[in-house]
């Protein structure tokens, strides 16, 4: 698997993205959902994504985590993304996905503002 997660804490999951997401492979876009899926299952209602390793993010990612924040958003969590490049910051934008997510430059603010939040 080119992602890897890290349990923060009893609700909270940190996933970094493999930097193979940026060639936009729908393998590698499922495993990344599925993990996703597998944390939520879990009792992981807030996921924060680390997309330091991700130069551009394929589209279909992003609906992906759209989908993710309204699943979790019923359980009284949500999603951060982390440490974007440019690029995915301004598709990100763009897109208007940072209407309803929240996008921060570190991981660490990323893990500040969700635990307080919730997402």
């Amino acid at each position: 698997m080119s992602h890897e997660y890290q349990i923060i804490d009893d609700s909270t999951a940190l996933v970094t993205a493999g930097r193979e997401l940026s060639g936009g492979k729908s393998t590698i876009i499922n495993e990344l959902r599925d993990l996703c899926r597998r944390l939520s299952e879990e009792g992981k209602n807030r996921i924060i994504f680390d997309f330091s390793r991700v130069k551009l993010c394929p589209s279909m990612v992003f609906g992906n985590i759209i989908v993710l924040n309204k699943r979790l958003k019923e359980k009284d969590g949500g999603v951060a993304i982390a440490a974007p490049s440019s690029h995915t910051a301004k598709a990100a934008r763009i897109t208007g996905l940072t209407k309803g997510i929240s996008i921060f430059d570190s991981v660490e603010e990323a893990i500040k503002a969700i635990k307080k939040t919730g997402g």
